[in-house]
């Protein structure tokens, strides 16, 4: 009996170690898991402390300065966007004026913007070549363009009738040709520009495949060097013109000077000059005929009593120094729409 108590109580103390054993080996990997835990936490606290060195955090009187120079630096950015479009009535009119929703409607406006300036040209006394004479818009003579078009042909439109009759107030010698850049529709707009923006992001991508020469679609048309656009997608988008003219010199410096009163946000990339062909001559008016009208003839009578007056004797006259030059120019322009405000800050990272 007592050979069974001693075994019995044997076992009991064997278990009992096992127990404390087991309990010790946890308790030591509490520990180390611990101690782990704990290094981790200093290093992460280092790196913390270490950010929080080189960078501060701002005070309440700092972070309001931030928030009063992003408030002023977003005021400052509305200003140039309003400076940017333009001002006067040219401006204005542009901003409130709605394209039309018919092809009619369009065909009446173009027909009315060429009467409106043959009238003014003949007024100036300003001839029109054969290329100028629906000033640039000679696709649509007989009807207006197609829906999708409505809206960029009808503010190409308007932008020609400012820089139209900028030019003929300059009084050249006579207006060549009036060109645009081809209008795209809204998804070939939206395909170049993703283009732009694709060979934007990539320098060592290879640029996007031009788009059909728009020579070869109409006299109307030309393209515009990507080299001296000022192209944005998202932020800025261009439309150009070209004025190709004869005259003195004094009539570039009179449009130049117009343009820059930036009425409209319109950039002049290119002045090119050369003397004016005898093809660029041809049927040009006189600078008598040009500038002052002619007096009508009065009617021939004869009367027989009357003593025959004398013929006066020529007048002789003096040559000038330095002869009136007369130049071909052709004038290349950038009209600049930006995007609004919030479309800019959306848009930038």
């Amino acid at each position: 009996m007592s050979f069974k108590k001693l075994n019995f109580f044997n076992l009991a103390l064997a278990l009992l170690g096992i127990v404390v054993a087991g309990e010790a080996w946890c308790i030591w990997e509490r520990a180390s898991a611990a101690r782990s835990a704990e290094q981790k936490l200093v290093r992460v606290r280092a790196q913390i402390q270490a950010v929080a060195d080189a960078a501060p955090a701002p005070s309440r009187e700092t972070a309001a300065m931030i928030e009063a120079d992003l408030k002023r630096a977003q005021r400052a950015l509305a200003t140039m966007q309003s400076e940017l479009r333009g001002r006067g009535p040219g401006a204005a009119r542009l901003a409130a004026t709605k394209p039309p929703a018919m092809r009619t409607d369009a065909f009446f406006d173009l027909a009315t913007f060429v009467s409106k300036s043959r009238a003014l040209a003949q007024k100036q006394g300003v001839l029109i070549g054969p290329g100028a004479a629906n000033f640039g818009f000679s696709l649509y003579a007989n009807e207006g363009p197609e829906t999708s078009l409505i809206e960029p042909v009808f503010r190409q439109r308007l932008v020609a009738n400012y820089i139209v009759d900028a030019l003929l107030a300059a009084r050249p010698r006579a207006l060549l040709a009036v060109q645009r850049e081809r209008p795209l529709r809204a998804d070939e707009r939206k395909a170049r520009n993703d283009a732009l923006a694709a060979a934007a992001a990539d320098p060592t991508a290879t640029p996007p495949a031009p788009l059909e020469s728009s020579t070869t679609l109409s006299p109307d048309y030309f393209d515009l060097d990507a080299r001296l656009s000022t192209q944005a997608p998202g932020l800025v988008e261009v439309s150009g013109f070209r004025l190709i003219f004869t005259g003195q010199t004094a009539a570039l410096r009179a449009l130049l000077n117009q343009l820059a009163s930036f009425e409209l946000p319109i950039i002049v990339r290119s002045v090119e000059v050369e003397p004016a062909s005898g093809e660029d001559m041809a049927g040009s008016p006189s600078d008598e005929t040009a500038l002052t009208p002619q007096p009508a003839v009065p009617a021939v009578s004869i009367v027989l009593s009357a003593p025959v007056a004398k013929a006066a004797k020529p007048v002789a006259t003096i040559a000038p120094l330095v002869a009136k030059s007369i130049s071909k120019f052709t004038v290349t322009l950038e009209y600049v729409e930006l995007a609004p405000v919030t479309a800019v800050v959306a848009a930038t990272p």
